[in-house]
């Protein structure tokens, strides 16, 4: 509370110094969103935030330009208001950066769950296994037929057509047990084979499998908005006009009160 000049202290000059470059250098990036939303014709939630916390920036700085040259003015300042927005929000954006780099090492490893390699079976008109080969699991074709050994993982998705076994799904569906698999039940790509011989029967590959359908639905969750983001971003395109306005719309309603008053008698 000591002051420095008239009614200047050292606390408000500390926290003007402490403020400024979180409001302009780490807060930059509000301002050039801005910029290039107001381009656009629209207001976003940078428009709501530059606005919001250069409201309380620059108050807080006219009071400590009157306290610096006026002996007798009091005034509080809210550099603390604008800083901590600034660092909140940062902060929010950085736990959601930290969010989706998770995401991405989580569809890393989805994606690693297909094995590289496949046993294709040759198959005669009657269904006799008439040679086998070891192939890329990228040539697998529908309706192929592939030997799943035990310890392997399913190349592909598809339906057991002879053996049985017993198929760990907890990296598809979360299930802790094994599911047992017989002629006729269907089994998941990149699920491990824990015991006994399957032949499958190949029903869908590439784009079409369950693992690579689960790798889109996250892909395309993370570059979507949350819902509340979205009803920000909307909320923001009235309040902001509406808040921007607010000061010329109120001395235009205060001119019109002094005009009735002065032609009252």
């Amino acid at each position: 509370m000591y002051k420095v000049v008239n009614m200047l202290t050292i606390g408000e000059i500390t926290r003007w110094l402490l403020a400024t470059p979180v409001q302009f250098i780490i807060g930059w990036r509000f301002y050039v969103g801005s910029y290039k939303a107001l381009r656009r014709g629209s207001a976003n939630m940078d428009v709501l935030i530059a606005l919001g916390t250069n409201a309380a920036y620059f108050y807080s700085l006219y009071t400590v330009l009157r306290a610096a040259t006026s002996p007798d003015f009091k005034g509080v300042d809210f550099f603390e208001t604008s800083a901590m927005l600034i660092s909140f929000i940062i902060l929010g954006k950085y736990l959601e950066i930290m969010a989706k780099g998770k995401t991405s090492q989580a569809i890393a490893k989805l994606m690693n769950l297909a094995p590289d390699t496949a046993i294709l079976l040759a198959v005669d008109e009657e269904g006799n296994v008439t040679g086998e080969e070891e192939i890329d699991g990228r040539l697998i074709q529908k309706n192929d037929v592939i030997k799943i050994v035990p310890g392997a993982k399913v190349a592909s998705d598809g339906y057991v057509i002879w053996g049985q076994s017993h198929v760990n799904e907890s990296m598809i569906t979360g299930e802790a047990r094994p599911v047992a698999k017989r002629k006729g039940d269907t089994v998941i790509g990149g699920t491990l084979n824990e015991n006994g011989v399957l032949h499958v029967k190949v029903t869908r590959v590439g784009s079409e499998s369950a693992l690579a359908q689960i790798v889109r639905l996250v892909e395309s969750a993370q570059l979507a908005k949350a819902p509340v983001q979205k009803l920000a971003d909307r909320i923001s395109k009235f309040f902001v006009p509406l808040v921007s306005n607010f000061p010329l719309v109120l001395n235009l309603a205060c001119l019109v009160l002094s005009w009735e008053t002065a032609l009252v008698p």
